[in-house]
């Protein structure tokens, strides 16, 4: 009987996809019974609803999207709802309640404040990191940035390549008191690379941009550490705050990198 029983599970262990996402971390499982209580005691919610056990790049994007909205705010409630076609049919009349099925699994929802005022990721959207970013930035007051990014940093710096030398070194000293002021360690390391590629970009020019990103995404690709590889992915994700469409300013001659 023993045998018996290892050969079953050894069978449903090899027959499980090898892209199975067993856990989404920092994701609430809700239920029937405690969705919409749970739902009401936030001013926002994003909710999945999905297959019981989900798996695959879909899966995978919202539980990368989950740990980026979890630096970025406290407010916002991040929940699965598992569905079941089988057995005891779990969550089946919640997805029927929202008119989600395994046709359109899976299905994103944003709930503001309450079980019955929610809009839906649009159905010609892919599920993917910044298309769950860009809605909830879209739709409620928080921001969920690329990794490394800083909201005001960015938003200042548009253009940056393009205006003036004087204007820039002012730039570069106000957000220079900004990042002073900023709490957490995170963000004033991040802070320190905006200053830093501001001061490149001042003396050697935006050629520095495509530069620093060839040499990040070499050391990227090389044999680094996970955790050196999110800090190469923070720092080329600061770069492209800095991009413009077309330079325009007229550069002077400037020093050789």
């Amino acid at each position: 009987m023993m045998r018996i029983l290892v050969t079953l599970l050894l069978a449903a262990f090899y027959s499980v996809p090898s892209t199975w996402a067993l856990a989404c971390t920092g994701c609430v499982d809700l239920d029937e019974l405690n969705f919409q209580k749970t739902v009401e005691r936030f001013p926002f919610s994003i909710v999945k609803f999905d297959i019981a056990f989900p798996y695959g790049e879909k899966h995978e994007a919202f539980a990368a999207f989950t740990k980026s909205a979890h630096r970025a705010t406290k407010d916002l409630l991040i929940a699965t709802v598992g569905i079941k076609d089988y057995g005891e049919l779990e969550n089946k009349a919640l997805g029927e309640r929202y008119k989600v099925d395994e046709k359109n699994f899976p299905a994103i929802f944003l709930f503001k404040g309450n079980a019955e005022e929610y809009i839906q990721l649009p159905s010609h959207k892919d599920v993917t990191v910044n298309n769950l970013k860009a809605f909830i930035n879209s739709n409620t007051p928080y921001y969920i940035g690329r990794d490394g990014c800083i909201k005001e940093f960015n938003e200042a710096l548009k253009n940056y390549a393009n205006i003036p030398d004087e204007e820039q070194l002012k730039l570069i000293e106000k957000l220079q008191a900004k990042q002073e002021q900023l709490t957490s360690s995170e963000d004033q390391q991040n802070g320190k690379s905006y200053l830093i590629y501001m001061r490149k970009i001042h003396e050697v020019g935006y050629g520095f941009l495509e530069e620093e990103t060839k040499r990040l995404l070499r050391l990227k690709a090389s044999k680094v550490s996970e955790g050196k590889k999110e800090e190469l992915l923070k720092k080329l994700n600061i770069l492209e705050a800095f991009r413009v469409p077309k330079v325009t300013k007229a550069e002077h001659e400037k020093q050789e990198l």
